[in-house]
């Protein structure tokens, strides 16, 4: 068995230092997409496998605040569509979550224990993992990333409420949505006495 192990790892070494842009960091994954992160995590591990961070996010770690020089409608929304782009889509842009059966949430559950499973087996494989990140530097990249996504986030907020305050229009200020009747509060009555 540890032969194939050796044989596994030596293939993965061979695409060393490869660092992959995410065409979209922070969006939801997909099962196969999951299992493959975990089959990779090892090279990540080593820092052999790196995730870029696009440009965008560098300079919204710089300055989140910052005022666009192009702070028309039209630049807002350019510049939301990138931070888009980066990190997937907002929380107004997604439609509102429907409730689950309790066999679509049994197979949820399922996916995710058989996913997790993969993922503890092959992180498993590497004895003192957080020492290994830590002396590789994969620590710190992580930590750079999550920095960068949080950065991104906020700059998004920011120019959405540039936008709102401008009155433009969605995706440079937040999504409407109607409220359904069942969200409104109750009417007031008043009574005469």
């Amino acid at each position: 068995m540890s032969g194939k192990l050796s044989i596994v790892l030596m293939s993965f070494v061979t695409v060393s230092c490869v660092t992959h842009e995410a065409t979209q960091i922070n969006a939801p994954k997909s099962t196969e997409d999951r299992i493959g992160s975990a089959v990779v995590s090892p090279l990540s591990d080593f820092n052999l496998v790196q995730t870029a961070i696009p440009a965008v996010l560098n300079e919204a770690v710089n300055n989140p605040y910052l005022i666009p020089e192009n702070s028309t409608c039209k630049g807002l929304t350019e510049q939301v569509q990138l931070l888009d782009a980066a990190l997937g889509p907002d929380l107004d842009a997604l439609s509102p979550a429907k409730t689950k059966t309790e066999l679509e949430q049994g197979g949820d559950f399922a996916e995710n224990e058989a996913v997790g499973s993969v993922e503890r087996t092959i992180q498993g494989v590497i004895p003192f993992r957080s020492w290994v990140r830590r002396i590789s530097g994969a620590e710190k990249r992580s930590k750079e990333l999550s920095t960068a996504v949080a950065a991104g986030i906020v700059r998004r907020a920011f120019l959405k409420g540039m936008g709102q305050e401008r009155g433009c229009e969605a995706p440079a200020a937040p999504l409407k949505r109607p409220v359904p009747a069942t969200d409104l509060p109750a009417a007031a009555t008043v009574t005469d006495k």
